[in-house]
């Protein structure tokens, strides 16, 4: 009984080897992105831990320059006092009284959203500004912000007592104010911000103000 052989068509063993190959290319693509899409995630995250940071110190300056204690030449602490916020002006101040912003009316937009806090703000305090304090950034030291850190401190109504269940009296002479720091960081890319807020309350005045 004679038997035939069948014999594959000629190329046909190529036809898979460039199979395999564009599988495991692909393969090597896809890991190669990932490998990637990680890479971005991690940066990301780093950055973002960055702005955070400077968010932080940002708030942190702006209690040294509510509250002190605050020994610069610059300081000002005499301008934060919670029944007196005649510095506070609407669209926040200038000079002396930079980055101090009154509190918005009923039904009007707050301060802190629309006040500049940009790296080219002419409203929004720079870290160190009033205080002396030195923050890096903006250099090639490494890992630091694009962008210096600035605040702005809101003057707002203070209706309730810090003690439990005692309001403050609605009389000019005993109204009261807190103080609402918001503050801007950058990441060292640019584009990474973080924003963060704090409420600062300031009983008593300064040492050495009127």
């Amino acid at each position: 009984m004679n038997r035939r052989r069948r014999r594959l068509p000629h190329g046909f063993s190529l036809i898979v080897v460039l199979l395999l190959l564009g599988v495991v290319s692909l393969l090597g693509v896809a890991a190669a992105r990932l490998t990637l899409v990680q890479e971005a995630m991690v940066r990301s995250d780093r950055d973002t831990e960055i702005a955070l940071q400077a968010a932080e110190a940002a708030l942190a300056d702006a209690e040294r320059d509510v509250l002190g204690p605050n020994t610069d030449a610059a300081a000002r602490l005499c301008l934060f006092q919670h029944q007196d916020v005649a510095a506070f002006a609407a669209g926040c101040g200038s000079g002396r009284a930079l980055g101090l912003c009154a509190a918005a009316a009923p039904g009007e937009t707050p301060a802190w959203i629309a006040a500049d806090l940009s790296p080219a703000s002419a409203v929004a305090v720079p870290y160190g500004h009033f205080t002396g304090q030195a923050y890096g950034a903006g250099d090639d030291r490494g890992a630091v912000p694009a962008h210096l850190p600035r605040y702005i401190v809101e003057a707002v109504r203070h209706n309730g007592g810090w003690e439990p269940r005692r309001l403050q009296g609605a009389g000019a002479g005993s109204l009261s104010h807190v103080f609402r720091v918001t503050a801007v960081g950058h990441g060292v890319d640019p584009r990474t911000q973080v924003m963060l807020q704090t409420t600062l309350y300031k009983p008593t005045v300064s040492p050495g103000c009127p």
